[in-house]
């Protein structure tokens, strides 16, 4: 007698998840806005992740190391327990794009691009990603982007330099 029940194969959906989250970025793939991936809660990965030892990378001089390497762990856990649309919605996160445009941004969107890519000249603007950043805990703040629901970190911005403050 058949059964009533449709279960579907659980190494199925294993195989299709890890597929999935092999796929990584590549220059050029384009990245999620936020609507395509509001529902999802953050993945993090770290391949783009700077260690140039400026203000705004994660080895810098300006990081309390075992502080605020501690705090940003446990941010990153509570923002992981979040949806992209919780995040967006709740202001203590920040979380929005970065308009490289805006006077408040005292960084040049090629900096960014330099992480990604040696020579960030030959980048055209339909294949750049879109920057997002969030506030990680009081003044710090990560930037990073979005490829099929992964955040990719780059940036830490420990003393908020990105954005200046009035």
């Amino acid at each position: 007698m058949p059964s009533k029940f449709n279960i579907s194969n659980p190494k199925d959906k294993i195989n299709s998840l890890t597929n999935h989250l092999q796929e990584r970025y590549k220059l050029g793939s384009g990245s999620d806005k936020i609507a395509e991936v509001k529902n999802l809660r953050p993945i993090f990965a770290f391949d783009y992740l700077s260690l140039s030892k400026t203000n705004v990378c994660f080895n810098s001089k300006v990081i309390n190391q075992k502080k605020d390497y501690l705090k940003l762990l446990e941010g990153l856990k509570k923002i992981s327990s979040k949806t992209f649309d919780d995040l967006t919605r709740d202001k203590n996160y920040h979380f929005h794009s970065v308009d490289f445009s805006n006077v408040k941004v005292k960084v040049s969107e090629n900096d960014f691009l330099k992480c990604l890519v040696s020579d960030s000249r030959k980048i055209d603007d339909s294949i750049k990603p879109t920057v997002y950043q969030f506030k990680i805990f009081e003044e710090a703040r990560i930037l990073g982007f979005l490829y099929r629901g992964i955040f990719y970190l780059v940036w830490f911005d420990r003393q908020h330099e990105v954005y200046k403050r009035k």
